[in-house]
């Protein structure tokens, strides 16, 4: 069955992306050699083209979309040439190609992002994995294997949430779950530093160790802040509260930042440290309680 006129028309706008002329509109006569002419360069761009093989092994479904109705406008197209309708086959087959250059421009942008998403998403599985390997061992160092067992249960059943939503085509939620675990595992990670020191039992071999650590800690806390006070900051407020512990931090983040560069590591931790409890007060003062 062919697409009436305004269905062709139709799918033109919607998927095309713009209001584009009709082809009768553009007024383009073509003989009915032409035409014919015209047909095999179509089947071929719709079958056997490189174009074809990128569209075909595209799974988006705006793709698919795409090339379907372009099938369809092609198949319009023959239908019209056996009723010796020449100038309404041509214009099938102009929507026909629109169609299937379309299809093979969104392929090739959805191929990057899917790409990069994908490897985005696997470098930051590797460090979660990394981290839940490290709470558990601290679990094992401080006799909290209990505490650490239930944070692994909880990783794995969220590591297993992101990479179901990554084979099922949501890259964005994807990675925010598995930020979402990177951080919750971070945030054990703090809380098991509190008290008797977790530096003893991590046993770090310089100083310069020990720096990079607490940098990192330092990182944490601020993700902590953006995924935690991002509503809470619109209140005027509350962000004034908070920004001038933030402030205070930030500064204190440069100046060891500096002790760092001119090698004096047990300034650089130290400063590093009150950082962090600068950071973790901007966050209680906003009405969240995490140890530090």
């Amino acid at each position: 069955m062919k697409l009436s006129g305004f269905i062709i028309i139709a799918l033109s706008m919607l998927y095309v992306g713009g209001v584009y002329a009709t082809h009768s509109e553009r007024q383009v006569h073509k003989t009915k050699e032409q035409t014919e002419q015209q047909v095999k360069y179509v089947k071929k761009l719709l079958e056997v083209s490189s174009a074809a093989q990128k569209v075909k092994a595209s799974e988006d479904i705006n793709v698919k979309a795409l090339y379907r109705a372009a099938n369809n406008l092609y198949q319009n197209a023959l239908e019209y040439i056996e009723e010796g309708e020449n100038a309404a086959a041509a214009e099938s087959l102009f929507h026909a190609t629109e169609m299937m250059f379309r299809a093979v421009k969104v392929a090739g942008k959805q191929k990057v992002v899917n790409t990069n998403d994908r490897r985005l998403f696997e470098l930051r599985l590797k460090s979660v994995k990394a981290l839940l390997a490290a709470v558990q061992r601290i679990g094992e160092e401080k006799g909290l294997t209990e505490k650490t067992d239930r944070v692994k249960s909880m990783a794995d059943a969220e590591i297993a949430s992101a990479i179901a939503l990554m084979k099922t085509g949501q890259p964005f939620s994807a990675r925010k779950v598995i930020d979402n675990v990177y951080v919750e595992i971070k945030a054990a990670i703090s809380e098991l530093r509190s008290g008797d020191t977790l530096v003893r039992s991590l046993h770090f071999e310089t100083k310069k160790d020990e720096y990079l650590y607490e940098l990192d800690r330092n990182d944490t806390h601020q993700m902590l802040v953006t995924l935690l006070l991002e509503e809470k900051m619109k209140n005027p407020k509350t962000r004034k509260r908070a920004q001038k512990f933030l402030n205070k931090a930030a500064v204190l983040r440069k100046k060891a930042e500096v002790y760092a560069e001119n090698g004096d590591y047990e300034k650089a931790v130290e400063t590093c440290e009150e950082s962090t409890k600068q950071i973790v007060r901007a966050i209680r003062s906003s009405g969240f309680f995490i140890p530090g």
